[in-house]
């Protein structure tokens, strides 16, 4: 099956580029997990990084159907998010998805989001072998689906256009772990948000504005991690999980 591995993005800085992209990119180029497309979907930011791997398509201007490296897909301008529940720059990112797709002519999907880490062969290998079916991770700790790691095949395609019809014409709001047609649920993988799990025990400082005060910078995800995670999300920038990979084909995921 032709394969599209994508993230949504906002590559706005140098920075963002190299601590969150680029180690994202750097980490899934080395893998073992299969991709035929990387993709990058951008919510209209204006920094371009210097990566000569790197294709810029802006929505304004035609796809190209032949190139090598990594296709950047951006819109001309941001929508951002406004509140836990209001994002529109990750929904018109993510459900862009499946018209690309067709484009590119792939046939399977997919998504992990840039601060998103495969940590096993066993998870490799099941997002590897999926056929059919829109697929997604479990998170035990907020005990809903985990939509930072899916897998949508060509058989779902069109239910993802349904859904995008229907999330534009009736203004849903609501998160997308409530409201995505999955239609596998996959709770026999261990993972999750584990550097939420430091945060939320700082109190009055337990906010995303105090992650850059290096007293925070403590690496507390191998704490609350265990051994056998085969994947994290929503890794920050100053996290290494490098040393807790269980497979060899999986490399570091920064480029310091």
């Amino acid at each position: 099956m032709k394969t599209i591995l994508f993230c949504t993005s906002y590559i706005n800085t140098p920075k963002s580029w190299k601590t969150r992209y680029k180690r994202w990119l750097n980490y899934y180029r080395s893998s073992h997990l299969h991709s035929d497309i990387i993709l990058m979907i951008d919510d209209g930011a204006t920094y371009t990084p210097a990566d000569h791997d790197l294709t810029i398509a802006l929505e304004d201007s035609s796809l190209p159907k032949d190139y090598s490296g990594t296709l950047l897909y951006r819109f001309k301008n941001r929508l951002g998010r406004s509140s836990l529940i209001d994002y529109p720059g990750w929904w018109r990112s993510f459900l862009k998805s499946a018209e690309l797709a067709d484009y590119l002519g792939a046939d399977k999907i997919i998504h992990i989001e840039s601060d998103a880490f495969l940590l096993s062969g066993r998870i490799v290998d099941l997002l590897n072998n999926i056929t059919t079916g829109w697929h997604v991770m479990w998170s035990q700790h907020y005990q809903f689906p985990e939509t930072a790691i899916q897998v949508i095949c060509r058989d779902q395609f069109q239910a993802m256009k349904d859904f995008k019809r229907r999330h534009e014409s009736e203004k849903i709001s609501d998160i997308a772990e409530n409201i995505l047609p999955f239609t596998h649920i996959h709770r026999e993988f261990i993972g999750d948000r584990y550097s939420e799990f430091g945060r939320s025990r700082r109190g009055i400082f337990r906010s995303r504005k105090f992650d850059r005060f290096k007293i925070f910078w403590n690496n507390k995800i191998f704490k609350y991690m265990p051994l056998d995670a085969d994947f994290a999300t929503q890794v920050e920038a100053q996290q290494e999980v490098s040393q807790r990979f269980r497979d060899p084909a999986l490399k570091q995921i920064s480029d310091r």
